[in-house]
């Protein structure tokens, strides 16, 4: 173990601090909003109670250090968001609060909505068992109450879980008070995060991430609460227990998912479940997917703070001084870095700039929540729960400077040292030899270059000119006064009959299509096509439509042979997709058909 320095920080302004809070909250469960639209920030925060086993959390609401309002929680959350739903005036956030079941949405401080994850298929052998259950006694009850242990526990539902768990002497009366209670399975939100909707802005409305006990991630619409999205964990059965997403739902998406088995799993849109990307040593205690280099940070349980690619690839790794309590990242635009806060047991806080460290601090006590955004009036604050319950509010200074390039606190990175030299091979007589030839004839080598680059620059604005003038290609563009429209292409058949099957999809996130139109062109002497012209509905975006077609190939009855003019190079169809009133077509495409099998003509 090596030792930091305590060198005090001058990068942090000490705003307020009230030791008698006796406020006590788990990492997720803090969030910074403007609660009530006018660009005064506030922190809402959940106060679990720890010593009273009577007492109910409650959603607590501080303007700075002083507490305004208060809400009853039923339950202890597991996270709390605040995001916006709509861009109509005036924006008021939605603070949702994830507890059990449920997701709870409060707006001004008031119950909005309450949201409850789907149920899960109850299996077929458990329904069965508690339809007799109520009518057994003696021998047959014990033998039906055994039959359930045959089933899995994490598929069994949480009645059948009680019922296993009693004595034998207490299993009859709780047999019939519950003999009539329908069974259910629904499983428990263990993680929550927001991502944006179509905008990166502050107050652009945003969808819910929820991940559950048995391993599904939903993606909530905000708006009508519906699933946008429903994926798996991994290939493998996994708990999630922290979220990190980045990216728009309506462009492109990227979540993290770490497990309290111990992964890491990745996750894009339109896949139906996460992969697999990491094996850790130890648990997570933070996990954070940063939005500019898009690299996943997470702080294991065994003093280890890491840094992975996409893909799994280890970047780098730092031994921390002491065990991790919670990481929150510190993203700082008008510097363009982006930082990770880590709080260590003994209220050491420490800032890293990948994997130098570039500032710390000491809390009074272990800090056990952070939370870094908009506070007040001010852009970049700290906010710290210590274990005690004091809340800590910090503010980072104007002129604050982190120097990215070095570790000014002198600390190891844990990682093994950097290899030496690379070793250049020496220079082989071919090496010389070319490089002399290169030497004498230098002119005439950059000149054949620049001629080449010329020719094929040349050639490649004809085609580009080509192309325009001939609408010929699968995509659409913004200028044709419509939505961009994006075509696909399949041909499926051996001949002589074909079937050309084509997708249409409307590729813009808020503009509909329509009076559009598809004709497709082809040699009547070598093909005969059905409904070579029509017309279609109004095309709305992310709802593709699938049209197929009969293409029949003119065989010489005779023998059953295709024309003899029928070439490879031939052999094409032609898709033009119209606008109505437009005389340029907005697609044209070519469609290569493929030769068709010889025919087997019947003897006779």
């Amino acid at each position: 173990m090596f030792l930091c320095k305590p060198k005090p920080t001058d990068k942090w302004l000490d705003a307020q601090c009230d030791g008698t809070a006796a406020l006590h909250t788990l990492p997720a469960c803090m969030t910074l909003c403007d609660l009530k639209n006018d660009n005064y920030y506030q922190l809402v925060v959940v106060d679990v109670p720890l010593f009273d086993f009577d007492a109910k959390p409650k959603l607590k609401v501080y303007k700075g250090t002083n507490l305004t309002s208060e809400q009853h929680l039923p339950g202890i959350p597991c996270a709390v968001e605040s995001f916006y739903i709509t861009d109509q005036e005036p924006r008021t956030p939605i603070i949702a609060v994830a507890v059990e079941s449920s997701v709870l949405f409060y707006r001004n401080m008031k119950p909005y909505y309450k949201y409850t994850i789907p149920g899960m298929s109850v299996e077929p052998l458990e329904v069965d068992v508690w339809s007799k259950l109520p009518y057994e006694r003696g021998d047959a009850l014990d033998a039906l109450v055994d039959t359930l242990r045959t089933i899995e526990p994490s598929q069994m539902t949480l009645q059948s879980q009680e019922l296993l768990a009693l004595p034998e002497a207490e299993r009859g009366a709780y047999i019939q008070g519950n003999a009539e209670r329908k069974l259910e399975r629904i499983s428990i939100v263990t993680a929550m995060t927001t991502i944006k909707r179509a905008s990166v802005d502050p107050k652009a409305p945003s969808c819910l991430i929820l991940a559950t006990e048995s391993g599904e991630i939903l993606l909530l619409d905000t708006q009508a609460f519906l699933v946008l999205a429903q994926a798996k964990c991994g290939p493998f059965r996994g708990t999630p227990s922290l979220l990190s997403a980045s990216g728009q739902y309506d462009i492109d998406y990227r979540v993290v998912i770490a497990t309290r088995e111990g992964s890491l799993c990745f996750l894009r849109k339109g896949w139906l479940a996460a992969q697999d990307i990491v094996k850790l040593e130890a648990p997570a205690a933070g996990l954070s997917l940063l939005p500019i280099d898009q690299t996943i940070v997470v702080v294991c349980m065994n003093r280890a703070l890491g840094c992975y690619s996409k893909k799994g690839k280890k970047l780098w790794r730092v031994k921390l001084p002491h065990p991790a309590i919670c990481m929150v990242p510190v993203c700082l635009p008008h510097l363009g870095i982006n930082l990770v806060c880590v709080a260590l047991q003994g209220g050491l806080v420490q800032f890293y700039s990948q994997k130098r460290l570039v500032d710390q601090f000491y809390a009074p006590e272990s800090v056990a929540a952070l939370s870094f955004g908009r506070l007040g009036q001010e852009e970049h604050v700290l906010v710290l729960v210590t274990i005690e319950g004091s809340l800590i509010v910090k503010i980072l200074k104007r002129t604050a400077e982190f120097a990215t390039t070095e570790n000014i606190y002198d600390v190891q990175s844990g990682e093994e040292p950097p290899p030496g030299p690379l070793q250049i091979p020496k220079k082989t007589k071919v090496f010389v030899e070319q490089t002399l030839r290169e030497k004498a004839h230098a002119a005439t080598i950059h000149g054949s270059f620049q001629s080449e680059l010329w020719r094929m620059r040349l050639t490649t604005a004809r085609a580009i000119i080509d192309v325009i003038n001939s609408a010929d290609s699968h995509m659409s563009t913004v200028d044709v006064g419509v939505a961009p429209l994006k075509l696909a292409a399949e041909v499926l058949g051996l001949g002589p009959v074909f079937k050309l099957f084509l997708v249409l999809e409307n590729i813009s996130t808020r503009t509909e299509a329509t009076g559009l139109q598809v004709l497709i062109q082809a040699d009547h002497r070598h093909y005969r096509i059905e409904r070579p012209y029509l017309p279609l509905p109004m095309l709305v975006p992310g709802a593709p439509i699938r049209l197929d077609f009969r293409v029949t190939v003119s065989v010489d009855p005779s023998d059953g042979l295709p024309p003899v003019d029928l070439t490879p190079e031939a052999s094409y169809l032609k898709v033009l997709v119209f606008k109505a009133g437009q005389k340029k077509p907005l697609i044209a495409s070519t469609v290569v058909m493929p030769q068709p099998e010889p025919q087997t003509l019947p003897s006779g």
